[in-house]
């Protein structure tokens, strides 16, 4: 039987949790890849692997004496970089509003260097800097050596020779890096977190803490309808809100798996487990997003699925569209999470 167990977010709030699992933690040095695909690839499971960024420069470069993100190394290196930062304690849409800002200024705002010691709280922005794309921009800086679990990468190994945009009307050169592939750095201080949701394409991600410590909660793809609305359109945003019983009538049926990642931990995510997760000490992450024979289907099905939809949407002005095909595909791209 799945436990009922209090779970605490930071100051967030409190709420009962069905916990039903734990991800088992396994060392990747005496872990051979096949045994990796039989275990976890093919069978869509998630991991959490250990003894993999001994020799990463990131882990050395990265993070100061006493264990905390050497944000001194990256104002000084790569300050002038622009990155995306998501505000914690603003909703936008169906996401954390985000604001683009220099790498020095978001490190100038850091909590603890900007005098205060508890950001998002009485309103106040708690900022996280996501999806960096620190590879495509800084290509000789060797930050770290992607697993060999990991290599196996349709995606990634695409974008680095085609760009994601060929259409005039939807790629611009200042978008060459944002559009660019899907490796990322995240950075952001104790209480900074991710709200509920799947990956892009429905692809498998993996998250390497640098430093920090973070906490996961995991859905598997045959719960995830608890999560949604009657009409399987509108997901739980937080789920340590007062999530509303009318709205998502399955929510407190969902069984979760937690998890507690260290530094120098690696989390393999399989495609379409949904996930939250929240920053408990100041943390800095190395995250892929990534797909292969092992789960096209999941990518498929999910743009097939999307295709339709953005098809139904403008169905009405077909007859007199030039290009409908070429809307639809845009339209798409648009819908369908690309960075």
């Amino acid at each position: 039987m799945p436990e009922c167990v209090p779970i605490h977010a930071g100051d967030r709030g409190r709420i009962g949790l069905k916990i039903g699992g734990k991800l088992e933690k396994v060392n990747g040095k005496e872990l051979s890849y096949a045994d990796f695909v039989q275990r976890y690839l093919a069978k869509n499971q998630p991991v959490l692997l250990t003894g993999l960024t001994d020799d990463w420069r990131a882990c050395k470069d990265w993070v100061s004496d006493d264990g905390t993100p050497n944000l001194r190394f990256f104002s000084d290196h790569f300050g002038a970089s622009k990155v995306q930062v998501a505000d914690c304690v603003t909703k936008e849409f169906t996401d954390q509003k985000r604001v683009e800002m220099s790498v020095a200024e978001f490190i100038k705002n850091w909590p603890n260097i900007s005098g205060s010691d508890n950001g998002g709280a009485n309103g106040e922005s708690l900022m996280y800097l996501k999806d960096w794309h620190f590879v495509k921009e800084y290509p000789d800086y060797v930050a770290y050596n992607t697993p060999v679990f990991f290599l196996d990468d349709w995606l990634n190994l695409y974008l680095d020779k085609y760009r994601m945009h060929d259409d005039p009307e939807s790629y611009q050169e200042r978008n060459e890096i944002s559009c660019s592939d899907y490796r990322f750095v995240y950075m952001g201080a104790k209480g900074t977190w991710t709200p509920l949701h799947a990956d892009v394409f429905r692809s498998y991600s993996w998250s390497a803490n640098i430093c920090g410590r973070k906490q996961w909660y995991f859905l598997s793809p045959n719960q995830h309808h608890l999560v949604f609305d009657r009409y399987m359109k509108s997901c739980v945003y937080d789920i340590f809100e007062d999530v509303s019983k009318s709205k998502y009538p399955g929510f407190e049926k969902a069984i979760w798996w937690e998890c507690t990642q260290e530094q120098n931990e690696i989390i393999f995510v399989p495609s379409g487990w949904y996930h939250q997760v929240h920053n408990m000490e100041d943390t800095i992450s190395i995250n892929h997003n990534w797909f292969n024979a092992y789960n096209i289907s999941w990518v498929w099905d999910l743009l097939l699925r999307e295709y339709h939809e953005a098809e139904g949407y403008i169905e009405d002005i077909k007859d007199i569209c030039d290009d409908f095909e070429g809307l639809c595909q845009r339209n798409l791209a648009a819908n369908a999470g690309k960075h």
